[in-house]
């Protein structure tokens, strides 16, 4: 009977509906813009001015749907009233309600005692009163806001009114934010964001505590100018330095370009008799005026083959960058920035030299060409110092201004068994003091590569050509020849490279051996492949103390030296059963490779060194390097290890250490360990070489799914300091994130807590 009833009230509807939801210009469209209606039961008013819809109602349409115990649908209006169990998704929201009306043609309507979920910002909207006011915009009165699930939020906002836009923001009438249903701070009005798109807007403050910048509070604004810039202005008070101004333009005019310029400014309360650095305790800083401006820049000239680059690094004085490592504006995040977006670094924050670059570069197979502009500044000389000897009348750094690269790739010269390749380079160099001119230097080189059934030998040679003409001779050593501004001098070099490969497998498991229900993959080979290798260098001494010296290309050290070295590489080779999309799911044996180890051993032979006579008595011949061990391992899934070690065979010890080493375990447990150690040896090619000994531990552990915790320390052993000190203990929710670590280094201590608000950013520092 149930069913008899539902067949006739689908015809009765389906007449009903084709007359009141759709135009009959889109008569074409008819079948998915249609509302379909299921129920128990149906009635039809007399005059036909509506429809009544009883028991188990829905009406759906595509992916949209309505549910509820009672509907009543106005043929003329397109407008259906339901009452009971509401339930109800639109264009990705979901709702429900005691009771609701819906304008069926335009999307719009209002609930009683509702709920709203907004699935792409994952918030929910509950109150006594909702309205859709348009496809994307609400209207509500006392209702509470939050992004958290269940019935009993971890933080919501309670407003007695208020509308929201999504992908735009909701704008609130007072608000009271409230701590599992207790209120714990209110305002008269507060505006958050609901979007994925970028919008203008206030961002959330950082505040903290330093010992030397004191009490700080840091308010950006970000402002979207169009879809390809913005901008990012920041407004940071300290008590203990003053206000800090600053901004961030960003730009990304096309495909093949992008920016980022950043400029921050103080008028600092605070000036220093000495540099609050040891490094730089003959060092002054009186300036109250401190500023940094930095940026980069990809992009192209005329057309994408012409390639540019723009490197922006001027800072006030060489404490700046130490002084003002954190925060929006700070140096630790300006760097990660730079690295992100364009794959290059800047100078490290305790460098004096800021280097400033234009690069121009284009390729034509086997020719490149690059035009450089560059400019360093140096910030042990200037007016900030106070340093009667380093004034900026007397800054001796080299200016490149311009420099042009031309490079000939290797190939092969015509139909011979040789091959050519080269660089030639014209620079012009100046500085405030100091020698000035220009140098024009090249390079061809000829090979001819011999490939046989065991191996390669590949000789070279080439002639280098160095000619200078100086502008002004200023400062040089008495060897230098200032009589002669035009000198030109030549050398030849000569190089061969011979290597080989040999390598066995050896098997492990058969793969018919392998468990269909294992987990994890089986080994199933090892292969071990050895490879020698042998380079031979050599450089004629040249008498070079006559000529300018600009850089260390005028300075080339003669060379006699035989390397040779020997890589094992242990590649295995694995095995798993997992499904296979090219067989519809069922099982299949998946092949894995990884690089289990790679050990180096390296040595070299001085000719040179084996043949010198000055200073034999102080100094004994030592043509043997130390010997390299470089070994780089996954030891398992979860360890590994890199490890560089120098012995030396005279001194029969251990020079220098590289150790790393890391593990992981899952999600749950990371662990680092790392070593930096540098014997003190006096010999002839060293030159009193200082002992050094730099150790950092990290380490970190999932608690459970909640809580982690985390820790760094690093310490110079030698000098008996602690180089940092971090601890961090970390709380993650599905809807907040809370942060508090302590730090310790040399320069400042600090004491940080953050909580971070899903869909509405972070708070306190």
């Amino acid at each position: 009977m149930k069913l008899r009833i539902l067949f006739i009230s689908l015809l009765c509807v389906t007449s009903l509906l084709a007359l009141a939801v759709f135009d009959p210009a889109a008569a074409q469209d008819e079948a998915p813009q249609s509302w379909r209606l299921l129920a128990d039961k149906t009635a039809a008013s007399h005059d036909n001015q509506y429809l009544e819809a009883f028991g188990n109602v829905v009406l759906d349409r595509g992916s949209d749907y309505i549910r509820a115990d009672y509907a009543r649908y106005y043929q003329s209006t397109k407008w259906v009233f339901l009452k009971g169990n509401v339930d109800a998704r639109f264009q990705g929201d979901f709702m429900k309600a005691e009771e609701a009306e819906f304008d069926l043609n335009t999307n719009t309507g209002w609930l009683k005692n509702g709920r709203i979920f907004m699935q792409e910002p994952h918030m929910y909207f509950e109150g006594a009163v909702l309205k859709k006011t348009g496809q994307d915009t609400y209207e509500f009165r006392e209702a509470t806001i939050t992004v958290c699930d269940g019935d009993r939020p971890a933080w919501s906002i309670k407003s007695s009114r208020g509308d929201i836009t999504v992908d735009g923001y909701a704008h609130l009438w007072t608000p009271r934010f409230q701590i599992l249903d207790q209120p714990v701070l209110a305002a008269p009005y507060a505006v958050i964001p609901v979007k994925t798109k970028r919008q203008s807007g206030f961002l959330l403050p950082e505040i903290g505590t330093s010992d030397r910048l004191g009490i700080t509070y840091d308010q950006p604004y970000y402002q979207v100018i169009d879809e390809e810039q913005d901008v990012t202005l920041y407004s940071h008070l300290m008590t203990n330095k003053g206000l800090m101004l600053g901004a961030e333009y960003r730009m990304v005019p096309d495909i093949h370009s992008k920016g980022i310029w950043k400029l921050d400014y103080l008028y600092d309360q605070q000036t220093e008799s000495e540099s609050l650095y040891s490094d730089n305790t003959d060092m002054a800083r009186e300036n109250r005026n401190r500023w940094w401006a930095r940026g980069k820049f990809d992009g192209y000239l005329g057309e994408p083959d012409w390639n540019i680059k723009f490197d922006l690094d001027m800072v006030s004085d060489q404490d700046y960058l130490r002084e003002f490592s954190r925060g929006y504006s700070g140096f630790n995040k300006s760097r990660r920035d730079f690295l992100q977006y364009f794959g290059r670094d800047i100078e490290d924050s305790d460098s004096n030299l800021r280097i400033n670059r234009a690069l121009l570069s284009r390729n034509w197979g086997d020719i490149g060409f690059q035009g450089l502009l560059e400019y360093t500044q140096n910030l042990e000389y200037g007016s900030n110092n106070n340093l009667t000897e380093k004034q900026r009348a007397f800054d001796p750094t080299l200016q490149r201004l311009p420099e042009l690269n031309l490079h000939l790739y290797q190939t092969q010269l015509f139909d011979t068994p040789l091959t050519v390749e080269g660089s030639s380079q014209l620079a012009s160099f100046w500085r405030e003091y100091g020698t000035t001119g220009s140098r024009f230097d090249i390079h061809p080189i000829i090979g001819m590569p011999m490939h046989f059934e065991y191996g390669s030998i590949i000789p070279k040679a080439g002639l280098r050509s160095i000619s200078y003409f100086i502008q002004r001779f200023e400062g040089d050593d008495d060897n230098v020849d200032t009589d002669k501004s035009t000198q030109t001098r030549f050398f030849p070099d000569f190089s061969t490279t011979a290597y080989t490969e040999f390598s066995k497998i050896f098997t492990i498991n058969e793969e018919n051996s392998i468990d269909k229900d294992a987990q994890t993959p089986t080994w199933l080979k090892l292969k071990h492949a050895l490879q020698p290798r042998l380079e031979y260098t050599y450089i004629p001494y040249d008498e070079q103390e006559k000529y300018p010296y600009f850089d260390e290309t005028d300075r080339i050290d003669a060379k006699n030296e035989l390397k040779y070295s020997i890589t094992n590489i242990f590649t295995c080779k694995t095995g798993k059963w997992q499904p296979s999309p090219e067989e519809q799911g069922q099982p299949g044996l998946q092949m894995d490779f990884f690089e289990m180890a790679r050990l180096r051993f390296e040595q070299s032979y001085s000719l040179r060194e084996e043949r010198r006579n000055d200073d034999t008595d102080e100094y004994p011949n030592r043509p043997f390097s130390d010997v390299l061990t470089d070994l780089t391992t996954r030891i398992n899934p979860w360890l590994y290890l890199n490890n560089k070690t120098w012995f030396s065979t005279y001194e029969s010890r251990i020079t220098e250490h590289e150790h790393s080493l890391s593990a992981y375990y899952d999600e749950l447990l990371y662990a680092s360990f790392g070593l930096d150690f540098l014997e003190e040896i006096d010999e002839y090619l060293r030159q009193e070489q200082e002992r050094q000994r730099i150790a950092s531990f990290g380490g970190g552990i999932a608690i459970n799914n909640q809580w982690s915790a985390a820790f760094l320390y690093r310490v110079d052993w030698e000098a008996s300091t602690d180089l940092e000190k971090r601890l961090t203990l970390r709380y993650d929710h599905q809807c907040f994130s809370a942060e508090t670590s302590w730090s310790q280094t040399d320069e400042d201590s600090r004491f940080e807590f953050r909580v971070i608000l899903a869909q509405l950013g972070s708070l306190g520092r």
